[in-house]
């Protein structure tokens, strides 16, 4: 071999050499950059494995606490995974339970179902999803789902959803409605007007009975402000202090003058009250119309009447006393005349003419006691009459000690008579009347008069009772009527037992008797407390 030859080889030998170096040394740096890549990288996993483990419990945690229920399906529903919500709206006893989801859905909504669940897959979401579903328990309940699909690797593998039991809900929601349907006819078919206005005195709602009271279709009144259409300045300041109290909370009734559409003045009688929203604000007022012109028309005239009648009560008041008067005074001469004539012809008079005369006297004494009842009987209506307690066992002494008592009939109260508010000179008469006339029909030889008394839940109820005469039932009703007597006897007026049910009349109370011909009588009557 030649020298250039064995030149050229070595020179080649320690380029290798040379080259082997440099790979040596690359090599070796690149392996440190791998070693602390490795380390790196191990440290990096550590730490995403540590999040991911915090992750996973974080969403554990969320998963089982979760307030709606969640659930996790298979494509053909079959229950991958539930949280404690879950289980209890299905009624299954435990989040480990086994269950398809398929077999909850009833026979006919089973096709419904199989088209959302295969719009789920190709939408990979559905909302608003609402569905009858039987549970564990065959209990039917309304359940609302929002679901989505779960990819691996961009193919469907299984489905999730919450869903939020809406039983309750629908059936609040469906009475609500019912509700809602039932006031909404009331208030169209009501004979009432209802009017509804917000703060601003704008209307927004009204049924028909209003549009009839005022006048208006309904198009012409919504959106209009009440108080412009139907008001005159002094009662549009009602109105609007009304509404001030409405937005306080405030609910009243009172009295509108208005003039309708077609400008005739009409009288309303509103009840108003507060309309508040969800908030609890108010947020206008709804009032409830009642047209009561008519009844005010009544009341007018009622009024007018009442005028009229006390003046003319009064003028015949005024009458009667005058009349008594006139009528008296021909009567006293007359008297005085008969006593004159007798005295001018004393022992001239035969006994007929005698007889002639004590008639003619007795008939004046008549007549100028039924003067005096009629008088009597008009005055009792009249205003003055005092109001204060009256104790009637002290009135029923005064009438023992006043009135004339023939020794064979007793007279005695078998209860203790009690306090009542009244008027006592009427109460007198009252008793006195009914006392009289026992006495004075008693036919019997051992008379007796009792009064007794009961206590009713507004009234006393008395009652006087007699072993006299009795009164036939046919006459029980006319006997309280003026001028109607059944004994026609010189002592008889016809006004007695009408004065006692006027006075009873004034005492807000009734009259009755129960009486039989021969056997007595009992007089019932009630006094006001």
């Amino acid at each position: 071999m030649s020298q250039d030859r064995i030149d050229i080889l070595e020179r080649a030998l320690k380029r290798e050499k040379k080259a082997r170096k440099a790979a040596e040394k690359i090599l070796e740096q690149k392996s440190t950059e791998l070693y602390y890549s490795k380390k790196k990288i191990e440290e990096l996993y550590k730490e995403v494995e540590s999040e991911l483990t915090k992750t996973d419990s974080q969403l554990q945690g969320v998963f089982e606490n979760i307030v709606d229920a969640y659930v996790i399906i298979d494509i053909a529903g079959n229950i991958l995974k539930m949280n404690a919500t879950a289980a209890h709206l299905f009624d299954f006893e435990s989040d480990k339970s086994d269950g398809n989801l398929m077999n909850m859905v009833l026979p006919e909504d089973i096709d419904y179902v199989s088209q959302s669940f295969k719009s789920l897959q190709k939408e990979g979401s559905i909302k608003d999803f609402k569905i009858n579903i039987k549970t564990n328990k065959n209990d039917i309940k309304l359940v609302h789902v929002n679901a989505s699909i779960i990819y691996d690797k961009g193919i469907a593998v299984a489905a999730q959803g919450i869903l939020r039991d809406i039983t309750q809900d629908n059936k609040y929601q469906k009475s609500l409605e019912a509700e809602r349907e039932k006031y909404r006819a009331i208030t169209a078919n009501m004979n009432l007007g209802l009017l509804e206005v917000n703060n601003n005195d704008e209307i927004l709602l009204c049924n028909s009975s209003f549009c009839e009271m005022s006048g208006y279709a309904q198009e012409e009144l919504l959106g209009k402000v009440a108080s412009d259409l139907f008001l005159d300045s002094e009662v549009a300041e009602i109105i609007k202090n009304e509404n001030l109290k409405r937005q306080k909370g405030d609910s009243n009734s009172y009295e509108l003058k208005i003039k309708n559409k077609l400008g005739e003045i009409r009288y309303w009688l509103v009840s108003g009250a507060p309309n508040y929203n969800f908030e609890g604000k108010v947020i206008g007022s709804i009032g409830i119309h009642l047209d009561i012109t008519a009844f005010k028309k009544l009341q007018e005239q009622k009024e007018k009447l009442l005028i009229d009648l006390e003046k003319s009560n009064n003028e015949l008041h005024e009458y009667a006393h005058v009349v008594s008067h006139d009528l008296k005074s021909p009567l006293r001469s007359i008297n005085a005349l008969v006593s004159w004539l007798k005295e001018d012809n004393f022992g001239k008079l035969d006994e007929m003419s005698l007889k002639n005369f004590g008639l003619i006297e007795s008939t004046l004494e008549k007549m100028e006691q039924l003067i005096s009842n009629i008088l009597t009987y008009s005055s009792l209506g009249e205003e003055t009459q005092s109001n204060q307690p009256v104790n009637l066992n002290d009135v029923l002494l005064e009438i023992k000690e006043t009135i004339y008592m023939p020794e064979h009939i007793s007279l005695k109260a078998n209860t203790e008579l009690p306090i009542i508010n009244g008027d006592k000179t009427k109460l007198e008469q009252l008793f006195q009347n009914l006392i009289g006339n026992a006495i004075k029909y008693c036919d019997k030889a051992e008379g007796f008069i009792e009064v007794n008394c009961r206590e009713l839940d507004q009234h006393y109820e008395f009652s006087v009772k007699d072993n006299g005469i009795g009164i036939e039932e046919k006459h029980h009703e006319k006997i309280f009527k003026i001028f109607n007597y059944l004994n026609k006897s010189k002592d008889s007026s016809g006004i007695g037992l009408s004065i006692v049910k006027k006075i009873v009349d004034l005492h807000c109370g009734d009259i009755w008797l129960e009486s039989s011909l021969g056997t007595g009588s009992t007089f019932f009557f009630t006094l006001k407390k």
